[in-house]
C-alpha cells in the first residue's frame, strides 16, 4: 500500500501484485473427446513449461482452413477433422500431460496411421529438442518418443509412447520458409483429402513436400521416414 497526499486530503493507492502462477499461459490445444494410452512412460514433473514447434503455421485461418481443393475434388461427408491442422491440435492436446515439461517438443507433418491406408486416421509424431550444453543457438535432438494416431471420423485419439528415444544429433532452429511451408500444407492437404474419399489429383505430385521436408530436415527426416517406410516409398514413386 502507498500513501500519496494532494493538498490536505491524502490518498490512498492501492499497488496489486501478481504472483508467479499469473505468468504462466492458460491456453492449451483443444483436446480430443477421448484419448486411449496403449502405452506411456512416468509423468514428468511439472514445474516448468514445455512448448510445441509445429510444422504449421499458426495463424487462425490455417487452423480453420478446411481440406482445400488442389486439383481434386471437394470432400464431401461429416467428419470430425478436415484439415492436419485440427489434427495436429488434436494430438497435441492429448500428449500434453505426458510431455516432459523441461524439453521443447516438435509436431511432425501428418501421417497416415498405416499404408496402404486401412481407416481414416492420421499419425503425428513428437519429438524432444533439450538444450545444447555448450551452445544457446542449438539444441540436442531425439527420436520420436510419442505418436498420436487422430481418428478423421470422429477425432478420438490413440496415444502410443516409443521407448528409449535416442539422440539424433545436434540442430539449430530455423523458420521455414513461405514455400517449404506451402509445400507442406499442400502435401497434408492432399493426404487427409485422399483419407477422406477425395479423388487424387491428376499431374503434379501434390506430396512432394513430404520429400522437400525430409531434405530440409534430415535428421528428423530420416527418423520419420524410417517409421513411415511404405508411405515415403509410395511418395517417392508418385515424383
Amino acid at each position: 500500500m502507498a500513501w500519496l497526499q494532494f493538498g490536505s486530503a491524502p490518498w490512498i493507492v492501492l499497488v496489486l501484485v501478481s504472483g508467479p502462477a499469473c505468468a504462466r499461459p492458460a491456453s492449451s490445444p483443444t483436446q480430443a473427446p477421448a484419448a486411449s494410452v496403449v502405452a506411456r512412460e512416468p509423468e514428468a514433473p511439472h514445474e516448468d513449461t514445455f512448448s510445441f514447434i509445429s510444422t504449421s503455421n499458426n495463424d487462425e485461418a490455417a487452423k480453420a482452413r478446411v481440406v482445400e481443393s488442389d486439383g481434386g475434388d471437394e470432400v464431401s461427408g461429416t467428419f470430425a477433422v478436415r484439415s492436419a491442422a485440427q489434427a495436429k491440435q488434436l494430438a497435441e492436446g492429448a500428449v500434453a500431460t505426458q510431455l516432459d515439461p523441461k524439453k521443447v517438443w516438435r509436431t511432425s507433418p501428418v501421417f497416415p496411421s498405416s499404408w496402404p491406408a486401412k481407416d481414416r486416421k492420421v499419425a503425428v509424431y513428437f519429438h524432444g529438442l533439450a538444450a545444447h550444453p555448450h551452445s544457446m543457438s542449438q539444441y540436442v535432438l531425439y527420436s520420436a518418443a510419442f505418436r498420436v494416431d487422430v481418428s478423421l471420423d470422429d477425432g478420438s485419439t490413440t496415444v502410443v509412447a516409443i521407448p528409449k528415444p535416442r539422440s539424433l544429433g545436434t540442430i539449430e532452429q530455423t523458420r521455414p520458409t513461405s514455400l517449404e511451408t506451402r509445400e507442406l500444407e499442400l502435401a497434408e492437404s492432399s493426404l487427409v483429402r485422399q483419407l477422406l474419399g477425395g479423388t487424387a489429383t491428376i499431374g503434379e505430385n501434390t506430396f512432394w513436400g513430404y520429400m522437400k521436408f525430409v531434405h530440409e530436415h534430415p535428421e528428423i527426416g530420416r527418423d520419420l521416414e524410417r517409421r513411415q517406410g511404405p508411405f515415403m516409398k509410395w511418395v517417392r514413386k508418385k515424383g
